[in-house]
């Protein structure tokens, strides 16, 4: 991983302790402290509350004051809170677009009020992206082909395979999607039989899968777009003994997911690291409130996880 989740507490701590009397952490010599508002899709996504915590441990690092609100999954309601951080007159604002359709109106707004942007997890199309002061995020497509080869070397590239998708019209679930795809289609003996979405919930997954098991049609493995559908499906099968006989791949390595991994499951997952995310978030809008010139997409990258590396990705967590 190019930067672990200490790499990036110094980086945001480096970038405060170059610029702090701006940052306004001296608050004993009456500077003002920095405030970013943080505009959150969802406080009910399971990863996301990672990502979360992220954002509130470099916060406390930092120091740093973040206001962060519930968008909802709702860019109407989410749009009203970027209104409100406005009115409040926070230095920056972290972005997890509800809608990455729905930015526009949001970046017509923070720009006319000279606020900053940092979008994060969801990557907007242009032109919003280059409006942006970064994009903080993860390669979903890379996720995809991950999972793809690994699940194409278990079955010996031959076998019928189902999708389990996330929030459909997600780009992560696009994103996904599409890089399974593109392993899957240099395969001409394994075959996608079944696909479905479980809104990345996993009682949604476990009833999909269940829904599928009673239909009868053969499957020798399931690709879901996320952890909790990976493990709402194993769960399924589970239930009806035919666990041992399906490969499970999932995507985030959450700490849940790497217990199934350990236990044998699910079969791989891939790491997207919701504290990197966080901690690059926190930085990022420290250094573009004293105009420092940042890049269009700073990655933080994914990376696979099987059985022989399940106790490192654990002890990332902890």
């Amino acid at each position: 991983m190019k930067l672990q989740k200490i790499g990036l507490i110094m980086l945001v701590l480096m970038i405060v302790s170059a610029t702090f009397v701006f940052a306004g952490g001296q608050q004993d010599g009456g500077e003002k402290q920095l405030h970013i508002g943080v505009a959150a899709a969802s406080f009910d996504d399971k990863w996301m509350s990672y990502m979360h915590e992220g954002f509130e441990i470099a916060a406390e690092e930092a120091g740093v004051k973040i206001t962060m609100v519930d968008g909802k999954n709702d860019s109407a309601v989410q749009q009203g809170q970027i209104d409100t951080f406005i009115t409040m007159g926070v230095d920056a604002i972290i972005l997890v677009p509800c809608q990455i359709q729905a930015m526009a109106p949001i970046l017509d707004e923070t720009e006319a009020a000279g606020i900053p942007v940092v979008a994060v997890n969801r990557l907007p199309a242009e032109p919003e992206l280059s409006r942006l002061a970064t994009f903080v995020g993860s390669n979903e497509e890379f996720a995809g082909t991950v999972q793809g080869e690994a699940i194409a070397d278990l079955l010996g590239g031959k076998g019928d395979v189902v999708i389990i998708h996330g929030q459909l019209g997600h780009p992560a679930e696009q994103g996904r999607t599409r890089g399974n795809m593109q392993i899957f289609d240099q395969y001409p003996d394994i075959n996608v039989v079944l696909e479905g979405t479980s809104e990345w919930q996993r009682a949604k997954a476990l009833q999909l899968m269940e829904n599928w098991i009673q239909k009868g049609t053969n499957i020798d493995a399931v690709v879901a777009n996320n952890d909790e559908s990976a493990i709402g499906a194993a769960m399924a099968l589970e239930q009806v003994g035919m666990l041992d006989d399906v490969f499970i791949a999932g995507v985030d390595a959450t700490p849940d997911a790497l217990q199934f991994l350990k236990a044998g499951k699910i079969d791989v997952t891939v790491f997207q690291d919701a504290y990197g995310q966080g901690f690059a978030c926190i930085g990022a809008a420290i250094a573009a409130v004293n105009g420092e010139e940042l890049p269009k997409i700073t990655d933080i990258p994914f990376l696979p996880v099987t059985l022989d590396k399940v106790d490192e990705f654990i002890a990332k967590w902890e």
